[in-house]
């Protein structure tokens, strides 16, 4: 994994959900579409889940700047291939040929947990592929992570997990972005 992750998060591992259980205080959600609608069924609505996810991002990992991409997949380091060699997005950054890091099952029944990664440049708009094919369920989840900053933007199909560098970061987006956050009291 990339020297910069492991300096800042150690062992913990670039996946999401992993993160959010590790770092509950500098983690916020945001939902793609309103009143928490999960998956687009319209142009409109990718529309509106295209410009979320955009604006976030871009805050999150500044415009135009270097980042690496963390996409995982279950299982072995030829289900990682083969799990990414159908996106163009993907086969153009290399991901599919990179190395891979296989996690152990987490409990009985698990698979492994296999993460490749790439160097991408964050730009708004550029990307919007891949956040289509998030949203979709079409792939994972991705880590996005801005070595400059340490903070991380990870789309999922129904929204995105933010994880900042500084606690008190979280309260401030919560407020910028609080029509776009649950209801839920757990902020799922």
């Amino acid at each position: 994994m990339a020297e910069t992750w492991t300096a800042r998060f150690g062992d913990l591992a670039p996946v999401a959900h992993l993160m959010r259980a590790a770092l509950p205080d500098r983690w916020l959600r945001i939902h793609s579409l309103p009143d928490s609608k999960r998956y687009p069924e319209s142009e409109p609505e990718y529309s509106e889940l295209l410009g979320r996810h955009n604006k976030v991002a871009s805050e999150i990992l500044g415009e135009n700047s270097e980042a690496i991409l963390f996409a995982h997949a279950w299982g072995t380091s030829a289900d990682f291939r083969s799990a990414f060699a159908e996106f163009g997005w993907a086969r153009g950054l290399g991901l599919v040929d990179a190395s891979t890091v296989i996690l152990p099952p987490a409990g009985d029944g698990e698979s492994s947990i296999v993460i490749g990664e790439c160097s991408i440049r964050w730009s708004a708009q550029t990307w919007n592929t891949l956040l289509r094919d998030v949203a979709a369920w079409r792939t994972t989840s991705m880590v996005i992570y801005n070595p400059r900053s340490g903070e991380v933007y990870a789309p999922y199909d129904g929204g995105a997990d933010i994880f900042v560098a500084r606690t008190d970061r979280v309260a401030i987006l919560k407020q910028k972005w609080s029509l776009w956050l649950s209801a839920h009291p757990g902020g799922l």
